[in-house]
C-alpha cells in the first residue's frame, strides 16, 4: 500500500488560497494568513481572492461567482461602506532591491484592478479604491502616509512576499484580494 505525504506548507498555500469568500477574524493561533492580517488591520469585514491567468486582466465565471458572493454575503451583515480592490501583476510586490517592476507588469495589475472595479460597480452602489501591487507607494504617499502607503504596508507587515522572497505561502503574484468593508 502506497502512501502519499503531502508536506504541511503546500496544503496550509492551497487551502490559504482559497477563492471563497471569507469573514475576518482573528485567529487565536497566531498564525493567520496574510490577506487575513491585513484585512483585519483595514477594518475589513470580509474578503475574497481571486486569481488570473498568465498575462491576463480576465474575470473568469470562478471569480465572478466568488465577487457577487463576497458581495451579498456583505450586504446579508450590513450596508457595505466600502470595496477595496489589491491587484497583482504576474510578479510578486517589489522589494528593496528590486524596487520597481516593469510597466507592462504595473500596467497589468491596473487592468485586473480596473476589471474587477467595474464588475463591482455592476453590484454595489458602494465605493471602489483599487491599489495597484505592482508598484510601490511613491514620495509623496509615503511622506504623507497615504491609504496607498497604510494598505501596502499592512500587507507587508503581515509577511507579503516580494520579488525577492517569492514563497508558496504568501505569494500573491497573478491573484487580486477584494476586501469589503461594512458599517
Amino acid at each position: 500500500m502506497k502512501s502519499y505525504f503531502v508536506p504541511a506548507f503546500l496544503l496550509m498555500g492551497i487551502i490559504g488560497c482559497s477563492s471563497s469568500p471569507q469573514k475576518v477574524a482573528t485567529n487565536k493561533n497566531g498564525n493567520a494568513s496574510v490577506t487575513m492580517s491585513a484585512a483585519a488591520k483595514s477594518d475589513a469585514h470580509n474578503f475574497v481572492e481571486i486569481q488570473f491567468e498568465s498575462g491576463s486582466a480576465k474575470l473568469t465565471d470562478q471569480a465572478k461567482t466568488s465577487l457577487v458572493s463576497v458581495i451579498d454575503q456583505a450586504r446579508a451583515d450590513g450596508k457595505i461602506e466600502e470595496v477595496l480592490v489589491l491587484s497583482w501583476s504576474d510578479k510578486e510586490y517589489p522589494s528593496e532591491s528590486k524596487s520597481r517592476l516593469t510597466t507592462y507588469q504595473a500596467d497589468l495589475a491596473e487592468r485586473r484592478n480596473k476589471t474587477i472595479e467595474k464588475y463591482i460597480e455592476t453590484m454595489s452602489y458602494a465605493d471602489v479604491e483599487t491599489y495597484n501591487m505592482a508598484k510601490k507607494p511613491n514620495l509623496f504617499s509615503s511622506v504623507f502616509n497615504t491609504s496607498d502607503t497604510r494598505m501596502k504596508n499592512s500587507f507587508k507587515a503581515a509577511g507579503l512576499s516580494t520579488a525577492d522572497n517569492e514563497t508558496i505561502l504568501n505569494g500573491k503574484a497573478s491573484h487580486a484580494v477584494v476586501l469589503v468593508k461594512v458599517e
